[in-house]
């Protein structure tokens, strides 16, 4: 199984969320890993916040990613909410 990334374009997947099951808010996409992967949301002018959640597909171990833009995470520029991250 290889990475892939579902953007809501297209037949929308029973089993996909609507909204972000670990924050509740809008996402932009999502991706979904089976094997190795590195996040870096520092200096990151998309997204402001990726949300992770543990998944099974068809039996394989999966990360699911919730890619949240700047405005969906409530900040209009990069770092953390509440500036904890410059």
């Amino acid at each position: 199984m290889s990475d892939r990334e579902l953007t809501g374009q297209g037949e929308a997947d029973a089993d996909e969320p609507v909204i972000c099951p670990v924050c509740g808010a809008a996402f932009d996409s999502v991706s979904v890993h089976d094997e190795g992967l590195m996040v870096n949301m520092r200096d990151n002018d998309r997204y402001q916040r990726v949300c992770l959640e543990p998944v099974s597909d068809d039996g394989v171990a999966c990360i699911r990613f919730f890619h949240h833009t700047h405005e969906q995470a409530g900040s209009d520029q990069a770092g953390s909410a509440g500036g904890r991250i410059p």
